[in-house]
């Protein structure tokens, strides 16, 4: 199974700063190229918040076949 997750956001460019806002979402995928894709695509994906500041996402794909966990902010990869 691949699991792909929104662990943390924050309105840090550079990094989640406090942990306050907690993970949004987790989707199941097929494969593992749509679920890093789903994972890159989401980190990268600047949203605004309610007062219109820049929101970021900590994204992680999960593969439980493998046992290999990578994860992603702000469109970079910080597996390892």
């Amino acid at each position: 199974m691949i699991v792909g997750a929104i662990l943390e956001m924050s309105y840090n460019a550079s990094g989640v700063d406090t942990g306050g806002m907690n993970g949004a979402a987790m989707i199941q995928f097929t494969t593992q190229r749509d679920a890093e894709q789903w994972a890159i695509l989401q980190s990268e994906l600047v949203t605004y918040g309610t007062n219109g500041t820049p929101l970021y996402t900590l994204t992680t794909v999960i593969n439980t076949d493998t046992g290999v966990k990578r994860w992603w902010y702000n469109g970079i990869e910080y597996t390892g």
